[in-house]
């Protein structure tokens, strides 16, 4: 299972990664819409990274109806023509609210729901300009209980 992994012991908070995210995804430098996320206590400088775990959790996929979040390739992906962001539903879009790590948000620009997307499954460019390198492309080890599950 894919995924984007920021070393805490690595990342010098520099934001490097969010710019390179935001740069393809946006085609500006807007980290606001990274689709990960870097926080830097500013009082002890520990530093806490939030990205997708994908398909490993999938309760963003699991809220909103269906279709609108689907698995390609062991990738969580929004489907934009199915997704209208919980318009009318009072608690506010589902997905976001289900995220455990708040790394799912609804764009200010298309209105639609956006996450990480391993970067249309090419380079994950987060991982391709982080300088130390503090982001890493890691592949997760299933959960020993989804393991006997599948198996069993």
């Amino acid at each position: 299972m894919p995924h984007v992994l920021i070393s805490r012991k690595r990342c010098t908070g520099c934001h490097l990664c969010e710019y390179a995210c935001s740069a393809f995804h946006e085609r500006a430098y807007q980290p606001s819409l990274a689709r990960l996320r870097v926080e830097v206590n500013p009082t002890t400088t520990a530093i806490k990274g939030a990205t997708c775990l994908q398909t490993t959790c999938h309760k963003c996929q699991d809220a909103c109806p269906p279709g609108a979040i689907y698995e390609e390739a062991g990738v969580l992906l929004v489907n934009e023509a199915e997704c209208d962001a919980c318009v009318g539903l009072a608690s506010g879009p589902a997905c976001v609210a289900a995220c455990p790590y708040a790394v799912i948000a609804i764009h200010p620009v298309s209105g639609k729901a956006y996450k990480c997307d391993l970067c249309r499954g090419g380079e994950p460019q987060c991982v391709a300009f982080c300088q130390n390198p503090a982001v890493l492309a890691v592949t997760l080890k299933a959960d020993k209980a989804d393991v006997a599950a599948q198996t069993g």
